[in-house]
């Protein structure tokens, strides 16, 4: 808005407006779902803590979550799904390398 008018000199038509309003809709139920996940696999891994009593398995079982809550992050809330592959695979490549290290620290 410059000098009191709008960016635009025409409306925008019904269609596009419905449009663009269910694209948040669905965007914001994309982002609930996820951030449900994502909490989800926190209780689990919680709870890994208290029923896994072999260290390696409950070490690779939290860091198998670590992946997977890295890689929801990255394609949803980062939106690098549809981002140029390089990103996407670097930081994918990121997630995977980071729990593989941590994992063989802890292990050995």
């Amino acid at each position: 808005m410059a000098y009191g008018r709008y960016a635009l000199d025409y409306s925008l038509s019904t269609y596009l407006c419905d449009l663009t309003f269910m694209q948040t809709i669905n965007s914001n139920k994309k982002n609930t779902l996820s951030w449900l996940w994502l909490m989800a696999l926190t209780v689990i891994s919680t709870f890994i803590g208290l029923v896994i009593n072999n260290k390696a398995l409950f070490i690779a079982s939290v860091l198998f979550i670590v992946f997977l809550k890295g890689q929801q992050i990255i394609d949803i809330f980062m939106e690098l799904a549809h981002a140029p592959k390089l990103w996407r695979r670097l930081l994918l490549g990121y997630v995977t390398l980071l729990p593989i290290i941590i994992g063989f620290i802890y292990i050995l």
